[in-house]
Parts: C-alpha cells; sequence; structure tokens
C-alpha cells in the first residue's frame, strides 16, 4: 500500500524536477541571446533594445541603428506553435528606395522543388556552383541577375538562410536564435551582404525614375 503511494508521488517529483530543467535551459539560454546580441550590436555600432529579465527570461533580443545610411534591424522572431515553433535570427535593412524591386533567395531544396511544381520561375546568373545551390526569383531579372556579381554571390554562398526583399525591407532570416555565438559571428558578414543587397534596391530604384 504504502508503495503504490509512493510511486506516484516520486513520478510527480521526477516530472517537476524534468520542468524546472527544462525551465532553467531556457532562461540561460534566453539571456545568452541578449548577451550575444549585445556584442553584436556594439561590434555593428547598433543600438541595443532595453530587455530587463522577467521571472529570469528575457524577451527576444532586438539591436537597432544605421549602416551605411539604411536603418537596420537585428531580431529574434517564431513562427508555429507548440512542437512546430520555430526561432529565425534575422536581420532587415531598409534601402532609401527601391523602385518596385523584389527579390527572394532560398536554398535549393524540396520547398524550391514544390514551388516549381506550381508555376514559380527562377533565374540564373550564369554561375553553376550559385545556380546550382540557390532559387532566385525577382520581378527584374535582367537587372538582377546582373547586380549579382561573384562578390556578391560569394557573399550569399556562405548563408544558410533566406534572403528577400518585400515591403521595402531587405530580410535575411535562418533558423536559430543568437544564443549561438557562431551564428552572431557569421551574422557581421551576412549584416554587410544585407546592405550590399539594399545598395542594388537603391541603383534600381534610380534607374526606374530615369526612365
Amino acid at each position: 500500500m504504502r508503495e503504490q503511494v509512493l510511486i506516484p508521488v516520486l513520478m510527480f517529483g521526477g516530472f517537476l524536477i524534468f520542468f524546472g530543467v527544462i525551465l532553467r535551459m531556457a532562461a540561460i539560454s534566453s539571456r545568452k541571446a541578449v548577451d550575444n546580441v549585445r556584442r553584436l550590436a556594439e561590434q555593428l555600432r547598433l543600438t541595443m533594445n532595453e530587455n530587463r529579465p522577467v521571472l529570469g527570461f528575457c524577451r527576444s533580443p532586438e539591436a537597432t541603428g544605421t549602416i551605411r545610411g539604411k536603418a537596420v534591424r537585428l531580431y529574434n522572431y517564431t513562427t508555429g506553435s507548440g512542437k512546430s515553433k520555430t526561432t529565425w535570427a534575422a536581420v532587415g535593412v531598409a534601402p532609401a528606395a527601391n523602385g518596385g524591386l523584389t527579390f527572394a533567395l532560398a536554398p535549393q531544396g524540396l520547398g524550391t522543388k514544390l514551388k516549381e511544381l506550381f508555376g514559380a520561375k527562377e533565374i540564373k546568373v550564369g554561375d553553376m556552383a550559385f545556380d546550382r545551390d540557390w532559387f532566385i526569383q525577382t520581378n527584374a531579372p535582367d537587372f538582377f541577375g546582373a547586380a549579382l556579381l561573384p562578390e556578391m554571390q560569394r557573399k550569399i554562398q556562405v548563408t544558410k538562410g533566406t534572403w528577400k526583399l518585400a515591403d521595402g525591407v531587405v530580410v535575411y532570416a535562418e533558423r536559430g536564435s543568437f544564443a549561438d555565438e557562431r551564428r552572431c559571428a557569421r551574422f557581421v558578414s551576412v549584416v554587410d551582404a544585407a546592405c550590399d543587397l539594399a545598395d542594388i534596391a537603391e541603383v534600381y530604384a534610380q534607374h526606374a525614375q530615369s526612365r
């Protein structure tokens, strides 16, 4: 009889310990992400948004500022919920103007093959490796294909996420949080590439005005 009572108590206690460990790990990860973004913001001369812990947890970190005359934002966001919830690390760069240019670059894979099946059109830049690895869409194929010079291709080639210009902002996003120090280190060059793509949008806007 005593054992019958003890087993549920032990099981419940074990559950509480397990749940407590999960919460502690999540809290540590949230604080680490904030610390990493703060160091990244200092390196890029951005301003870290205030983020005070609440019950040991920090909100998703965010830093904003101006680089090369463009508004820049570093941030985490989530999609989905429950077991399908996914965290993304992202940077947004707003070109001064875009002239209506849109583009999207995604690593080739199952998702891009499905897009093709449903009629999505991709462009080629002429570099075999880049065309093999990236699915590129744009509303200005001749201009954007020519604008993706080899130097720009090399910067994009070492990234792991998706690129797009929509709603007036160049956005790069990859799966994961800024708690990963290697990701934060990589985002220094990611921000530079995002600013380059914003430059391309500004050049397109100038051409659009002159037509």
